[in-house]
């Protein structure tokens, strides 16, 4: 009883301590926030916005513009995303009023920014739609892995086996793109089902 005790006092001073390591301090008399890190102000009441520290980085907003910063308040980026989101996996989704883009931890742009919508990386492949609602990937060096054709976003059992969806029928692709079950099914399960013209078919 007294080991299990002395741990979760141990586990509750450890979540404590890291609650205080990154602190927003709203200004008393306006709208601007300043951050605290080990209970010592590192930056001036310039902030609109302080997103909660996630691996070592933050978003930040002046304004309508949004940077990143690193645990010290040191910038990473400039003040040019209208859209920033905490990082996950060394990964953010960022936008402007327009377009969305992923960038690592490096801060660099990972697919071209031009996508309405994009996906956090799963297996090394990045999901993205195009304005005129088609989706394809790009791999996390930055290279398209499967062309802009598919209705939905492609589902990523492994980097042999996605899941697309062509002209409203189901097939199965590999990360280059190669046909591994054409699109002929009416739907395809993440166990490997698929239903055609009243019949399942097991097809992994």
């Amino acid at each position: 009883m007294r080991s299990v005790t002395t741990v979760s006092v141990l586990l509750m001073c450890t979540l404590f301590c890291i609650a205080q390591h990154w602190e927003v301090k709203p200004h008393p008399n306006n709208r601007y926030k300043a951050i605290m890190r080990d209970s010592m102000l590192i930056s001036d009441y310039v902030y609109t916005e302080v997103s909660m520290l996630t691996e070592a980085k933050a978003f930040v907003a002046q304004g309508d513009l949004y940077a990143y910063i690193d645990e010290k308040g040191m910038e990473l980026t400039p003040y040019v995303f209208v859209e920033a989101n905490n990082f996950n996996g060394g990964y953010a989704i960022v936008g402007d009023s327009f377009n969305r883009s992923v960038i690592n931890d490096r801060m660099q742009l990972i697919v071209p920014f031009k996508f309405s919508r994009v996906q956090l990386p799963k297996f090394g492949l990045i999901a993205v739609q195009s304005h005129e609602g088609l989706w394809g990937a790009y791999d996390t060096e930055g290279n398209l892995k499967l062309p802009l054709i598919y209705d939905l976003p492609p589902y990523i059992i492994s980097l042999e086996k996605i899941i697309v969806r062509q002209e409203e029928e189901y097939g199965i692709v590999n990360d280059c793109n190669e046909t591994i079950f054409n699109c002929a099914y009416q739907y395809i399960t993440i166990e490997g089902f698929a239903y055609k013209q009243g019949k399942f078919l097991r097809l992994f």
